[in-house]
């Protein structure tokens, strides 16, 4: 699975992709998800998970908070999601349809809140 920031260039920009990604990929980035919402977990640098391949350095950080920031950049190509667990438990339900069947014209915009939106995609189209 890819991990790609795109400032500009395309409708819904600032984005960070997830892309590139088969059922497998699908099901470890729902078990992610499902981490933060039942708050095994607090924060997850995705960028460091061995099945995340980062474009250009991205780097993510999926964490747990009180309330939802969506995606905020803090630094050049470092960035934070920050969602309750309520939150991540709405996007574990989106990403399910990825994790039953590989429709290329399938994808997801998985939050909107933040000033970078954040979009699941196998094909990496939308």
């Amino acid at each position: 699975m890819k991990l790609e920031f795109l400032a500009d260039g395309s409708e819904g920009c600032p984005l960070i992709r997830l892309y590139g990604f088969d059922l497998a990929g699908a099901l470890r980035l729902r078990e992610a998800f499902r981490s933060l919402a039942d708050g095994v977990r607090q924060d997850i640098p995705l960028h460091e998970e061995w099945w995340i391949e980062t474009v250009e350095e991205c780097h993510l950080d999926l964490r747990l908070g009180v309330r939802n920031l969506g995606v905020v950049q803090r630094l050049p190509m470092k960035f934070e999601c920050v969602l309750t667990a309520q939150a991540w438990m709405e996007i574990v339900g989106l990403t399910d349809p990825f994790c039953t069947h590989q429709d290329g014209e399938l994808y997801r915009w998985l939050n909107r809140d933040g000033e970078v939106l954040l979009l699941l995609s196998p094909t990496g189209k939308w």
